[in-house]
């Protein structure tokens, strides 16, 4: 196969197994989709998005190569920086008639996008038999939510105590020149600081950013990547910071002493859509992929990761419920509910403010 210009890459099933570790032996079988795939798709072929960093390699280990092994089938892979898929690139393939991808995760944000422009096909239920053992509200008339993810206070416990219950403490002079805000989903930031001092994450306004001002003398940096922020406690250079929940999984299984605080004020919790675009050349290989995913084998491993999942066979261990966050659902009651359509209308403004927030 040519490379093309979105350096696409074939990885055939066995190498990426033996590649990510995970060689067990497995029976072939022939998926039903085979048989009804159209022409103009090889059945044992689909392209498929993949994320850079740390959850693009657990996808490569446990979401993708399992399958490839399973149903003997290949894979290409396009590597996308962050988590977050190119969608004005994708419409105007959509548009042409070839999308790059299979399988298309969405951002809350993106699946509005998605559905203004009519980028997505529909997925029912009958669709996908795994769905009967996903709670209601995390199926969608596109496909799936996946990675339950949540947005609370990362802090180090030997150097933050007691441990925090507001998200004023990072305004706390003691931990001035130790703490760092988020760059790289500048909107989480945004509603953060209003939850904090006006109790709700709406408007964004002069206020909010009087806010940040008032914080940003006691800022050791603005990270713009879950990894940089990783380097930041890995280096004692902070103790605190707002953050994901599987990223302090993954700092306390490297040994840091770590803990994920959700504030009383609220914290968020965020999933992606998992569809299947309009026109993709293999919407029976992705259907089949969506179902095996969402099945309590793989959905287990997202939860070992440090990451929630709809899927109500999953058993958690009292070590996984607290990671996840949303097993618990006396902490779950404190979640606060975004307005997605909010953030894509006002995405532009809002960066414009933050722009100008930095350059004075």
């Amino acid at each position: 196969m040519k490379k093309n210009k979105n350096k696409l890459s074939t990885i055939s099933r066995r190498e990426i197994i033996k590649g990510a570790g995970a060689a067990t032996a497995t029976v072939l079988v022939t998926p039903y989709f085979f048989v009804k795939a159209h022409a103009a798709s090889d059945p044992k072929h689909m392209r498929m998005y993949n994320f850079d960093g740390n959850l693009g390699d657990f996808y490569t280990k446990h979401w993708y190569g399992p399958f490839m092994e399973k149903f003997d089938v290949k894979m290409d892979f396009i590597r996308l920086k962050g988590s977050r898929a190119p969608l004005e690139k994708v419409q105007a393939q959509i548009n042409a008639g070839q999308p790059e991808t299979d399988v298309l995760p969405l951002h809350p944000d993106q699946v509005i996008f998605a559905k203004r422009n009519d980028l997505m096909r529909n997925v029912t239920r009958s669709e996908i038999p795994e769905s009967k053992n996903f709670y209601d509200q995390f199926f969608t008339e596109y496909g799936p939510n996946l990675v339950l993810w949540c947005y609370g206070l990362a802090y180090n416990t030997e150097k933050v105590k007691p441990a925090p219950t507001s998200w004023k403490i990072l305004w706390d002079k003691q931990y001035a020149g130790k703490v760092a805000l988020n760059e790289g989903l500048k909107d989480q930031t945004l509603q953060m600081v209003n939850l904090a001092f006006k109790g709700s994450p709406y408007p964004v306004d002069a206020e909010t950013f009087k806010h940040l001002s008032d914080i940003r003398p006691g800022l050791v940096s603005l990270w713009g990547s879950g990894a940089d922020a990783e380097q930041l406690f890995r280096n004692d250079e902070i103790v605190m910071t707002p953050f994901w929940n599987g990223r302090v999984t993954k700092l306390k299984k490297e040994g840091l002493p770590l803990e994920f605080a959700t504030p009383d004020e609220g914290f968020f919790v965020r999933s992606s859509v998992y569809g299947i675009p309009k026109n993709a050349r293999n919407p029976e290989m992705a259907l089949e992929w969506l179902n095996w995913v969402m099945g309590k084998g793989p959905q287990k491993k997202m939860v070992e990761f440090g990451y929630g999942t709809p899927n109500k066979l999953v058993e958690h261990t009292p070590e996984e419920a607290k990671a996840v966050i949303v097993a618990d659902p006396e902490v779950v009651k404190k979640a606060v509910k975004e307005d997605f359509t909010r953030i894509l209308d006002n995405s532009a403004s809002w960066t414009d403010m933050w722009t100008k927030w930095k350059s004075t």
